[in-house]
């Protein structure tokens, strides 16, 4: 785990025997101001769980999903909770869950009801896949006061027919064999069910998107994965995937499909799920970024809603390239907007307030900027 102590950048080196890789690490001058956890006010019943998560705000007004932080409940009578904001309840009552990173900390309140549990509805209903993928189930409860809440990760998950599908604690199914099963999540002595029919139709190729991409090095990419099935059908979104580069040294590519280019070259990007693969070729351009454009330009947008900016990059060997991954994203209001850098959601703008904030892109000190308008 890196530990950042000044602005700059810094060159990171693995190194195991004869073999080495390195990966190119930015910081930036912004100051961590404060930090919204959420669910902010959650009601849960007694014996449940609920996942905490905290967004940190910078002084340069960008925001971060934090990780990793200090967490704490103010009554461990209530609830406990563990070093990845995961809280279970342990009575009646109400406490304050605190996040903490640095001298720098944030709240939710959490009260646990007496409600019990009255109904189970699992989902999705009655539904089918094919033979070697998953399926995600998810479990909602009823309680006596009407509530209603995401049990997911509370209930015991059992298939009964384990020789069509496997189910693990999280609710994620594994299809084995054609066939019928019941999908059940139990809870005390409550539960609730639904059918899941595993087909025939098996996974027969797997195409990646983009295809033969190229982007330059220091910068990254995002790989997806669509699937064709034995009966025609098509998954646009493959889960479960294993992504794998041929030459980790030019490009190396993470679990979540996204590649990040070392060094000039070209390697081959495959996704393989159920013993079938796809293949697609990156290549590595040598080219140093020179400018920064971002997008769309001069927007407006409303309060309380997200507007997504784009940062495309003009390399010196003339190319461009989306490099919206690789900016560090700011406002100059945080009053006004906010803006993300976490990869999933990298160069989204959170409205705040009417009012006027430049959002800006650096990436390696190539910076561009627009103004955002906020009614």
């Amino acid at each position: 785990m890196a530990a950042t102590v000044a602005a700059g950048s810094t060159t990171i080196t693995a190194t195991m025997g004869a073999f080495s890789d390195t990966s190119t690490l930015t910081v930036v001058p912004a100051h961590l101001v404060s930090i919204a956890v959420t669910p902010a006010a959650p009601t849960i019943a007694l014996g449940t769980t609920v996942q905490f998560t905290a967004v940190g705000s910078f002084d340069d007004g960008s925001t971060q999903l934090l990780t990793p932080l200090t967490w704490s409940s103010s009554s461990t009578s209530v609830a406990t909770i563990d070093s990845t904001g995961f809280a279970s309840s342990t009575g009646t009552g109400t406490a304050t869950i605190t996040a903490t990173s640095g001298g720098v900390s944030g709240t939710a309140t959490l009260t646990v009801s007496a409600a019990t549990l009255v109904s189970i509805a699992v989902t999705p209903a009655n539904s089918s896949m094919a033979v070697g993928t998953t399926k995600q189930f998810t479990a909602t409860g009823t309680f006596t006061d009407s509530s209603t809440q995401d049990i997911t990760t509370t209930v015991t998950w059992t298939s009964l027919s384990a020789a069509a599908a496997t189910i693990n604690a999280q609710g994620l199914a594994s299809s084995v064999a054609a066939g019928n099963t019941t999908i059940r999540a139990t809870f005390g002595s409550v539960s609730g069910s639904t059918g899941l029919t595993v087909s025939t139709a098996h996974l027969v190729s797997i195409t990646i998107n983009p295809a033969n991409p190229r982007i330059s090095k220091g910068t990254s990419i995002r790989f997806t994965a669509s699937g064709t099935f034995s009966d025609g059908s098509v998954a646009a979104n493959l889960s479960g995937l294993s992504w794998k580069s041929s030459h980790p040294n030019v490009a190396s590519i993470r679990g979540s499909g996204i590649a990040h280019g070392k060094k000039g070259g070209s390697v081959t990007i495959s996704a393989t799920a159920s013993g079938v693969t796809g293949t697609t070729t990156l290549t590595v351009g040598t080219g140093t970024l020179v400018s920064l454009v971002v997008t769309p330009a001069n927007p407006t947008a409303a309060a309380g809603g997200t507007q997504q900016f784009t940062a495309t990059g003009t390399f010196s060997d003339a190319s461009t390239q989306d490099i919206t991954l690789n900016a560090h994203w700011s406002s100059s209001h945080a009053t006004v907007a906010t803006i993300a850098n976490a990869p999933s959601v990298a160069g989204n703008a959170n409205c705040i307030a009417a009012g006027t904030t430049s959002v800006g892109a650096n990436s390696g000190g190539i910076t561009g900027s627009t103004t955002l308008t906020v009614q």
